[in-house]
């Protein structure tokens, strides 16, 4: 009889720190950015299984946004990382895609553009993170978004409007 309760209370404790240390866990991991400044980025049409419903994504911010010498030097590393083999010089696309007409498969925001940068991209486009910098690729991203020339989703090749009938 003492061995059993023995073995419940046991029971019991090994379930309580349990479900102690994994909503810890949890919590500590919530509003966090591991120590990177890198977030979790919103891609509201594709919610994992699993994701914490009461947490929010949030989109990361350039902090070279808007710095002339971080797209500069951006600008330099899309020609050092071989960027300009891919991608065309001045981003006009070649192998990869352009990045002048504003078409933005992964999303053209600065942390989807980051994103596709630091995790890569099925079918090409390596992953870059942990081989350079966080703030490498924040300069890239300052380059290949200054590089957007118009929007020609609604142009023909002749460069005139045209209308969209959605056929």
């Amino acid at each position: 009889m003492k061995r059993t309760s023995k073995l419940n209370i046991l029971t019991i404790s090994l379930s309580f720190l349990a479900t102690t240390s994994c909503s810890e866990s949890r919590a500590a991991q919530v509003g966090t950015d591991g120590g990177d400044g890198l977030r979790i980025i919103n891609h509201a049409e594709n919610l994992g299984a699993g994701f914490p419903v009461g947490v929010t994504p949030l989109e990361p911010r350039n902090p070279f946004e808007g710095n002339k010498q971080a797209t500069t030097t951006g600008a330099q590393l899309f020609i050092e990382y071989n960027c300009i083999d891919c991608h065309g010089a001045d981003g006009a696309g070649a192998m990869g895609p352009s990045f002048q007409d504003g078409r933005w498969h992964f999303g053209g925001s600065p942390g989807a553009v980051f994103e596709s940068i630091y995790q890569g991209r099925p079918d090409g486009m390596p992953a870059w993170g942990g081989r350079i910098s966080n703030d490498q690729i924040w300069m890239l991203t300052s380059y290949v978004q200054s590089l957007t020339v118009s929007d020609f989703s609604t142009e023909n090749f002749s460069g005139e409007t045209v209308e969209r009938t959605g056929h």
